[in-house]
This record gives structure tokens, sequence and C-alpha cells, in this order.
């Protein structure tokens, strides 16, 4: 679901925005269009072609009756964040910055891992945000235009919504306890049927 990689990289933007507060509004997830007047500093998150990587279905999330959210594997993309200052030096320290994201995570520095929950039909899930390389691009220093471009890969599950499935919410069995007469013929009155309801451990009651 396109609707899915989209969360997550608004997800990445909103995680870099919150430690530097001066990109408020001034991050493009995607290409920035041509009408957009820049305004530095700016950065922009530009995700490369996507490849899927199946797995094993795995139930994740219960919307609503007979729905049902599986993940069938995952979403992998090359990102690249470029981030433009008009000096060398404020590139450079807002490149540390933005690694710093990364870096300042504790179970695995340098993956960062993004919690998403604006999803409301999918649950909450989980994009991972690894940190490959940084490079400076410098062509358009002539014009007082600085960027340095941090590259990343991105991991987000593939779910997938699978509708007119039903659970099994309540299980009754009837018994029919009907002696056998030995003759192998049918009883005159056939006796009553015991209905009982089976519990999830396994037990059974009287219905």
């Amino acid at each position: 679901m396109a609707i899915i990689r989209i969360e997550a990289l608004r997800k990445l933007r909103d995680l870099i925005v919150c430690e530097i507060p001066e990109l408020e509004g001034r991050v493009c997830v995607g290409q920035a269009p041509p009408t957009k007047q820049l305004k530095f500093p700016h950065m922009n998150i530009e995700p490369r072609a996507w490849t899927y990587h199946p797995d094993q279905e795995a139930e994740v999330f219960i919307p609503g009756p007979s729905t049902l959210v599986v993940n069938v594997g995952r979403h992998e993309c090359e990102l690249e964040i470029l981030i433009g200052e008009t000096s060398n030096y404020k590139r450079a320290e807002y490149e540390q910055r933005i690694l710093d994201v990364f870096l300042s995570t504790e179970l695995r520095p340098g993956v960062l891992l993004a919690q998403v929950t604006d999803c409301a039909d999918l649950g909450d899930w989980t994009a991972a945000f690894m940190l490959e390389e940084d490079q400076w691009r410098d062509e358009k220093v002539f014009d007082k235009q600085f960027y340095s471009m941090i590259t990343c890969t991105a991991s987000i599950p593939a779910l997938v919504t699978r509708r007119g499935i039903y659970s099994i919410n309540q299980l009754i069995l009837g018994l029919d306890i009907t002696d056998d007469p030995g003759d192998g013929q049918l009883p005159a009155l056939a006796a009553p049927v015991e209905v009982v309801q089976i519990n999830a451990d396994g037990t059974i009651s009287p219905v």
C-alpha cells in the first residue's frame, strides 16, 4: 500500500523536526515541486526505487468484523536526505545534527525506529531507517547553496487487508445421546439432543 510508505516517510520527517525544530515547515517528503520557493535551511526526503521482499503471512491487526490486516513481508528502498544551507559551516552543522538523530538510538546506533500510529485501518506498526553514508554536493556553491546528502535504507512492513474473514467467537456442539437399541433400528422417539458450549480451555458447559 502506497499510504504505508508515505506515512513512514512523514514519521521520519517528524522525528528529525522534533530534534531540529528550525526545520519545521521546511521539509519536503519526495521531490520538491518546481514552483516551491526554497528557504534555507531546507531538507528533502527522496525515496528511490522500492523493492518487495516476501515473507510468511502473519496476522497483525483486526480493524473490524470480517476484516484482518496481515504482514506479508517488507518494502525496502534507498532514501536520500538532502539538507541545504547558505554556507559550508551551517551545512556541516545541520548534517551533524541529522546524523545525531540516527546515532543517538540506544538499542542499535545508526538504526532509527519509527512507530507509526496514524493509519487507523492498519493498526500500529514500525518502520526502520538504517544509516548508510553521507556526502557533500557542491555543484551550487557559487549560488551560496551548500548541500549534504545522507543516505539510509528504509524498511517498511508490507501490510495487506483481507476482507470476508470471519472468526469463531462461540462454538456450540450438539450431542445425540440416544442409546443404540442393538437391532440396527432407530428408536421410535429420538431422545433430546444435548447442547454444550466448548470453552477456550477445552472444557464444555451445558447450554
